[in-house]
């Protein structure tokens, strides 16, 4: 029976392994990144694994960010959000053994649930790998970054073609 548990820190090497299976390796993020990302959401379990058997699947990180704000990538600190309206969905990965099953909405509908439940307004995401009519479908529409801007620079982080993707939550 799949079951969805909140990410700790003794998640991590099961996550760093599914990373290596789904993304390129210009955007493969240390265990430091990801232990930043989770301090930075302390207590507010926004962070899920799908686990089926023993077996982890798949992996959803994210966390509330402040307006104009995002984690770049690889970053090995992440400031806490003071005043966040946006959930930032950072990472989804689903193994190739778990792809067929959906797992992927799963998750985001957790992250939806989530962000619902704390209050924000919105899920905020930077799509790579050619994800964008992915994100498309479930959603999400491409947003500006100012240019020039903090949030501009982080979005770089990226590499050429990631799109930062905004969608909007409406009442619960």
């Amino acid at each position: 029976m799949l079951q969805l548990k909140v990410i700790g820190t003794a998640d991590l090497p099961a996550v760093l392994a599914l990373q290596a299976q789904c993304y390129g390796p210009e955007f493969l993020e240390s265990a430091e990144a990801f232990e930043a990302k989770l301090r930075a959401a302390r207590h507010l379990h926004c962070s899920y694994l799908a686990v089926e058997a023993g077996e982890p699947l798949a992996y959803v990180v994210s966390l509330p960010v402040d307006d104009g704000q995002l984690p770049a990538l690889d970053a090995p600190e992440v400031a806490p959000a003071r005043a966040p309206r946006t959930l930032y969905l950072h990472d989804l990965a689903v193994s190739p053994a778990g792809r067929s099953r959906q797992l992927g909405r799963k998750l985001l509908r957790q992250v939806v649930n989530r962000a619902q439940d704390m209050g924000l307004a919105q899920i905020a995401l930077v799509a790579v790998q050619g994800s964008r009519e992915y994100w498309q479908r479930q959603g999400f529409a491409a947003a500006d970054a100012p240019s020039g801007s903090a949030l501009a620079q982080k979005l770089a982080s990226f590499g050429p073609g990631a799109t930062l993707m905004r969608r909007a939550l409406g009442p619960v």
